[in-house]
């Protein structure tokens, strides 16, 4: 059991006037890992952590626009589970069971774009884009078989706990109330602290500037630490500007599920990203206009915000040893047109750069993990506390204390 206390509280400031979070790790490092090198190699521990991990709790599914018009249908897999995210004729998207309510057969394994009706292949039952059985051909045995509406309603697809913000699907595979309403609510609990921070952003005007998928050879939990790991900025990213802006960073944990850090100046002391600016997103105080908040939206959603760009990484893990990534960037909507077109591509690869120079690190981390040493790893106070509130959430729902 977790004993620490949210928001977690300033530790110290560094020279620079920045904030350490009073983190689980003492003064002096321990040699003792919060997570066992198994954790990132162990078949047993990936599955343990499908369990009590992905399929417990809000979760990143994807993204909107990748159902983005009516009747898309894109299949993916959280916590082992096949899902369907889909986009229903009235406008809503809707996360399903991928199982066909007669077998249980998936009903596809790729994206796809239907005409009202989702169809099994094996007996071609047929499904309108809310769930519900339309069509099951020769049900009774009869050519003109009928459904009474009881039964199609009970044949149903499975529905599972949804909720869209920020251009990105969230569900909870373990919520039992999936009205919409009772979602939003619970998600909007959930991210409360968050959602405070970022009022002054008006995500219903993001445009989607590009998006680009990277297959990782490495466990999801290191991901997530080389993304909370502010330390590494100078020495694998040293284009993103000098020593001095990666020291001026201050630790932030609002809550056991969302975790990071802030640069208060890091818009304008690292380098330029565009040769032209970029209109904001939204009403952004003067005070905010420089700041750059890096967040882990436990567990698997990386977001970066400065005022006039907003990174997204979500990720499904695949294997104890290979993630996907879904890297998405995001400017305003106002920025949607052809004048803003080479602004939006230099963004997009000045990020996709950095995301890029990470692939090395990480690789090598996991062949690192096959180490027995790697289970007295030493994260150190001054640098690792953020990290630390990462490992100590994911101890803690794994049951690996």
């Amino acid at each position: 059991m977790s004993t620490l206390q949210f928001p977690v509280p300033e530790r110290t400031t560094t020279s620079t006037g920045n904030i350490v979070i009073d983190g689980p790790l003492p003064a002096m490092p321990t040699g003792r890992a919060l997570v066992p090198a198994r954790a990132y190699t162990g078949a047993e521990e990936f599955a343990l952590e499908q369990d009590r991990i992905f399929s417990s709790g809000w979760v990143w599914a994807g993204y909107e626009h990748w159902v983005g018009e009516v009747g898309s249908v894109h299949p993916v897999t959280i916590g082992g589970k096949p899902l369907l995210l889909v986009h229903g004729d009235d406008g809503q998207i809707r996360v399903f069971h991928n199982s066909c309510r007669h077998r249980g057969m998936a009903l596809t394994e790729d994206p796809i774009v239907v005409q009202g009706r989702i169809q099994c292949a094996y007996h071609c039952w047929s499904f309108k884009l809310d769930g519900t059985l339309a069509a099951a051909p020769y049900y009774t045995r009869e050519r003109r078989s009928k459904l009474d509406p009881e039964t199609a309603e009970r044949l149903s697809l499975l529905l599972v706990a949804s909720h869209t913000w920020a251009g990105m699907i969230f569900i909870d595979l373990s919520a039992t109330d999936t009205d919409p309403q009772a979602c939003a609510e619970s998600f909007a609990a959930h991210l409360e602290p968050l959602l405070s921070r970022w009022s002054h952003i008006d995500f219903s005007r993001l445009h989607l500037a590009g998006e680009k998928k990277f297959d990782v050879d490495a466990n999801w939990k290191l991901i997530v630490e080389n993304f909370l790991d502010f330390y590494h900025l100078p020495f694998v990213h040293p284009q993103v500007g000098p020593v001095t802006v990666s020291l001026d960073v201050d630790d932030i944990a609002l809550h056991p599920d969302i975790m990071g850090g802030s640069y208060p100046r890091g818009a304008a002391g690292k380098a330029e990203k565009t040769s032209k600016s970029l209109p904001w997103l939204g009403d952004v105080p003067a005070d905010r206009l420089e700041r750059q908040d890096i967040f882990c939206l436990f567990p698997n959603a990386l977001v970066f915000l400065e005022a006039d760009w907003f990174q997204v990484i979500g990720y499904h893990p695949v294997a104890p040893n290979r993630t996907v990534e879904y890297m998405s960037i995001f400017v305003d909507s106002s920025a949607a047109g052809d004048d803003y077109s080479e602004t939006r591509a230099q963004l997009c690869e000045v990020l996709w750069e950095v995301n890029e120079q990470d692939m090395p690190m990480l690789h090598r981390l996991q062949i690192g993990r096959n180490s027995p040493g790697s289970d007295s790893t030493n994260l150190v106070s001054h640098w690792d506390q953020v990290t630390a509130v990462f490992q100590d959430r994911v101890a803690t729902k794994a049951g690996y204390r």
